[in-house]
């Protein structure tokens, strides 16, 4: 019997029950209740009785000799034969790494790895004080496939299942990604029909025109019979050509819905498939926390929540490293010794909280401590003494640029190198690696009272919601998850402090670059215009704002790698197709702005406050389109107006129950809430019956008309015939404002 086909879902299989192993045992050793440890022990049994019958069967001795003895220390401590104390617990986390390391070399175990397993035979019958064990080193050969292994090991179950290979999945991915691109491509044919009709329509007005014209002439009775022939003629081809394009125009509308729903299911199953819990990586961290706890000659715990939480098995992968060096800076940094803790009226027990949490595309993951928290000064200091600044600078640094330091290669406030730390490399990669995923990650701090780091990582790698903003004569595609916002930059607007140009944007200045400038495209004079779109960056460290020439659009795209010969490139994070079958390149600002070295941080101008002028109009838009609603925001803050935006009308609910706005301009058609109902229930749920709402919407009939203003707004606007001053003259009227 060939068994060479199993031995990748050996690997699988025993690297589960290991991880289980390890997990148990830790929940064990912090656990006093009997029932629950009970119930632990048992599980651990199952573990490695499952591994010693699957090496057997499988005729790896080494691994099944290694499991037997693990399985007859758990059996004599589920006995009360033994006591599962600390040092009993790492002989049996010991067995669980070196089983790791025989499985990694299947199906070829060296001999030295064999003589190890003997060595930690040896070394479990010299720590048993109660019963002469001596497990077997040769134990009889594995009985035939057809009959039952000696010690009774349990039938097992048929598991529905099957292993792909990931870069099959991705090639799946990627062909739900071009149906998804032919959907746009559709969607445009079926633009394209109704201004087929829209033609037809006009034909149809200039025939009549001419029917008119010709009306007033004066013909034979038989130039008129011909004349009107030839006219009827054309009505019948007039009519047609759009009954047949509002026929197609139908199916077209019918079979792109279907499809729509299709390609979204089709899409979600691929990603699921995908997708993996982060209990993945989260599960090896209790173990790490333990071991360097033990180094370290600290106490500490840790709790870890949102285990469940789904991410690409990707980006997995590139965050792993990241967080076990932040997991280790916890508890070498952070994390003060027992006699510390007490002398500063803290339990002598470190703890460290580990979370995820899914929030759309995005999932957060937090790394918290309840240690000595991380010193500005102490950052300052170091830094000069590296050389990254001098004095006056540094004393210069709020406290957002103070822990940005830490960041930088070769930084790190440890005295002495260790094993653990103080080489200066690692929070520098944590970066890198979050910036090449495009996500972010933020510090907060409180001396004395612990430290607060946040990862911010997309989803997935393979789908990304992108704006299209033009450059030049070029096309560009940003990630949307690093805008934070769209500001329309006027020329007067535009303040030089320090030799660089920069823009008041909520009483704080905002270094202004040009992103034509940081992707070397040339361009004109930026600013030729009167205003001039800019994209503010969301990241917390910087905060800075990118002129483009145009704004495009906002869509869900397919990343497409760039492969090799653009490997030295990150801050080109892939290409989207459009869907004329174009390219169009993925650009990281956050990578850009690291790679080109700006200096550009958001501070307060010191020496020039702004001025406080007396409180605008506070207005709250809502709608479910990023580019509508940033374009909403953009007309009514140009006139002054204070502007919040809601991503849909639950969003706007919640918004409207914590903070006081004296207008609504929304749209009707979004999810959750939408804008009809989000009008009856500002008047009957909150009961603000004088709070003005403005409707803006595509739907154009006059009974959606007159429902909107039967559910309690003022004004409905069809967005086919929107116009910025009528607008803006509609919300001066209700706010009272008109002259």
């Amino acid at each position: 019997m060939d068994l060479t086909s199993f031995y990748a879902q050996f690997r699988d299989e025993i690297a589960d029950n290991l991880r289980l192993l390890s997990e148990v045992l830790l929940t064990i050793e912090q656990n006093a209740d009997a029932d629950r440890r009970r119930s632990e022990l048992d599980r651990a049994f199952r573990a490695v009785h499952t591994i010693k019958g699957s090496a057997r069967m499988l005729g790896f001795d080494p691994i099944a000799q290694a499991a037997h003895a693990l399985e007859h220390i758990l059996g004599q401590v589920r006995q009360g034969q033994r006591t599962l104390d600390r040092s009993l617990t790492d002989l049996l986390l010991h067995g669980g790494d070196l089983i790791g390391r025989l499985v990694a070399h299947v199906p070829h175990i060296p001999p030295a790895e064999s003589s190890a397993v003997e060595q930690f035979l040896q070394q479990l019958s010299s720590t048993d004080t109660t019963t002469a064990f001596t497990p077997p080193l040769s134990p009889s050969p594995s009985p035939p496939p057809s009959s039952q292994p000696s010690d009774s090991e349990p039938p097992r179950t048929t598991r529905q299942t099957v292993r792909v290979r990931v870069d099959r999945l991705d090639r799946l991915f990627n062909l739900a990604g071009e149906l998804v691109i032919t959907q746009q491509w559709l969607g445009e044919i079926g633009q394209e029909l109704y201004r087929l009709q829209e033609t037809v329509e006009r034909q149809q007005r200039a025939l009549q025109a001419l029917e008119q014209e010709l009306a007033r002439l004066r013909f034979s009775q038989s130039q008129r019979q011909a004349l009107d022939t030839r006219i009827n003629a054309l009505r019948e081809v007039q009519a047609a050509i759009n009954d047949l394009a509002q026929r197609q125009s139908d199916r077209l509308d019918r079979h792109l819905a279907r499809q729509q729903l299709l390609i979204k299911d089709l899409e979600q199953e691929v990603m699921a498939v995908r997708l993996l819990p982060i209990a993945t990586i989260f599960n090896n961290l209790p173990r790490l926390v333990r071991d360097l706890a033990a180094v370290t000659n600290k106490q500490v715990t840790i709790e870890i929540g949102g285990e469940t939480t789904e991410l690409d098995r990707k980006v997995l992968e590139l965050i792993s490293d990241p967080l076990v060096h932040l997991v280790r800076n916890a508890v070498d940094h952070g994390i003060e010794s027992p006699e510390e803790r007490i002398a500063l009226g803290k339990s002598p027990t470190g703890l460290i909280r580990i979370s995820a949490t899914s929030l759309g595309n995005e999932v957060r993951i937090q790394i918290i401590d309840d240690g000595r928290g991380i010193d500005p000064e102490r950052i300052r200091a170091r830094a000069v003494a590296l050389g990254m600044l001098n004095t006056e600078r540094a004393n210069q640094l709020d406290l957002q640029e103070t822990l940005n330091l830490i960041f930088q290669p070769g930084f790190s406030t440890a005295p002495t190198v260790t094993e653990i730390s103080g080489r200066g490399v690692g929070m520098d990669i944590v970066r890198a690696n979050l910036l090449e995923l495009g996500g972010q990650v933020w510090v907060d701090t409180t001396v004395g009272q612990g430290t607060t780091i946040t990862l911010t990582i997309p989803l997935t790698l393979i789908t990304s919601r992108v704006l299209l903003v033009k450059v030049g004569s070029q096309i560009l595609a940003l990630p949307a998850t690093t805008v934070s916002s769209i500001l329309w930059v006027q020329r007067d607007q535009v303040q030089v402090i320090d030799g660089r140009p920069t823009v008041a944007y909520q009483q704080r200045t905002v270094a202004l670059l040009t992103l034509a400038d940081l992707v070397g495209i040339t361009t004109g004079t930026p600013l030729t215009r009167q205003r001039v779109p800019a994209l503010l960056i969301n990241t917390r460290q910087q905060r800075v704002a990118l002129l483009v020439d145009d704004l495009i659009d906002e869509r869900e795209a397919v990343v497409k790698p760039l492969g090799s010969l653009f490997a030295r490139r990150p801050a080109l994070s892939g290409a989207v197709q459009l869907s004329d079958g174009g390219l169009v390149l993925l650009i990281n600002p956050l990578h850009l702005l690291e790679s080109n070295q700006h200096q550009a941080i958001s501070s307060s101008v010191p020496g020039q406050p702004l001025p406080q002028p007396q409180r605008p109009a506070r207005l709250l838009v809502v709608d479910d389109s990023f580019t509508t609603r940033e374009l909403l925001r953009s007309i009514l803050q140009s006139a002054g107006y204070e502007v919040t935006a809601a991503i849909d009308g639950a969003d706007a609910l919640d918004m409207l129950r914590s903070t006081t706005y004296d207008l609504v301009v929304s749209d009707i058609e979004m999810p959750r809430v939408d804008g009809f109902t989000l009008t009856s229930r500002i008047r009957r749920e909150l009961a603000l019956s004088d709070l003005p709402v403005v409707l803006i919407t595509s739907l154009a009939s006059e009974e959606h008309r007159r429902r909107g203003l039967e559910a309690g707004a003022q004004a409905y606007i069809v967005k086919s015939q929107f116009n910025q001053d009528s607008l803006l003259k509609v919300i001066q009227q209700l706010l009272g404002h008109e002259e």
